[in-house]
């Protein structure tokens, strides 16, 4: 089986300037390009995002495996889940079986196809930013991953905080 390939003609790459409402801290436009980079790297797999981002969840959550479960997890509408489990099940990759207590609900289970599909797409992702990360000069990657470890932590603690007020 041959991996996939980037197409050229579907990479599209916006500029992304530094906009007179963003101030000059923000880290707004550089989250923009980082997304942007993974997104074009996705490509390579012919999936919807979204539908990637659950064949993924579930390879490696298999324990969220009810609709349910995968929306709260992906951050998704209930009826966004229903159409990415239809194109998962339309491409062979994932089936819907019956809940074993309660006949309302629904287990989702990756296919071998679709284990093997996330698998590779896991790999490719780690071995792209494994890739990247080398080609930089005297990155100290301990430290790089405990600050985003810490931007996360704040982002939450300021969602936390914006929460209750």
């Amino acid at each position: 089986m041959t991996k996939p390939i980037l197409q050229p003609q579907h990479v599209l790459r916006r500029d992304c300037p530094h906009l007179h409402q963003v101030p000059a801290g923000s880290m707004l436009p550089l989250w923009r390009r980082i997304h942007q980079e993974l997104m074009i790297r996705g490509q390579k797999w012919h999936l919807p995002m979204n539908v990637a981002m659950v064949l993924v969840h579930l390879h490696l959550h298999p324990e969220d495996s009810e609709p349910a479960a995968m929306a709260d997890a992906n951050y998704f509408p209930r009826q966004t889940i229903t159409f990415i489990l239809d194109v998962l099940e339309r491409e062979g990759l994932a089936v819907r079986r019956p809940h074993p207590n309660d006949r309302r609900r629904k287990l989702v289970q990756l296919t071998p196809a679709g284990e093997k599909k996330a698998e590779e797409m896991v790999q490719d992702m780690v071995a792209f930013e494994s890739a990247a990360l080398q080609t930089i000069e005297d990155v100290d990657l301990p430290r790089l991953q405990s600050f985003l470890a810490r931007y996360a932590d704040a982002l939450a603690a300021q969602n936390d905080r914006d929460l209750k007020s």
